[in-house]
């Protein structure tokens, strides 16, 4: 199972090329060969799924939001993301401090309180190891759902 690669180029205005089409459809690839893998383990050692769907929905979300597409739930749920992913997501989002904690505007996107792309990266893979590694990161995320 090979891994394509795709190049990203950021310009000047902080917005990324357009070959995002590509990379939800890989994304979407990559997404059931992790749950083939997934069931082959042991319940035990599986973790949480809801916390894995965050993550990887938390990606998609900052790459909608770098490549200046609406990050609202409306917006999202348009690129295959339900209503209740999203919701998750954006918990992830939270947890990370990626996202301010009270959003007024959810329907038409998230204040992000992290405008870098690196930093937004390199917050999101070190709490995503952090709950994924957690026998609690399911009620760590629980705790951030809004109902709003």
């Amino acid at each position: 199972m090979g891994v394509t690669m795709f190049k990203v180029e950021s310009h000047t205005n902080g917005k990324v090329s357009s070959n995002t089409e590509a990379l939800y459809r890989e994304l979407m690839r990559l997404r059931g060969e992790v749950a083939h893998l997934h069931n082959k383990l042991p319940s035990s050692s599986r973790g949480s799924k809801i916390v894995r769907a965050a993550v990887v929905d938390a990606h998609a979300i900052i790459l909608a939001a770098f490549s200046g597409q609406s990050t609202g739930v409306a917006a999202m749920y348009n690129t295959g993301m339900s209503k209740r992913r999203w919701a998750w997501a954006v918990a992830f989002l939270r947890y990370a401090g990626i996202v301010a904690m009270a959003s007024r505007q959810w329907r038409n996107g998230l204040e992000f309180a992290v405008t870098d792309l690196d930093e937004s990266i390199a917050l999101l893979e070190r709490s995503g190891a952090e709950l994924m590694d957690s026998k609690d990161g399911y009620r760590r995320l629980s705790s951030l759902l809004k109902s709003s």
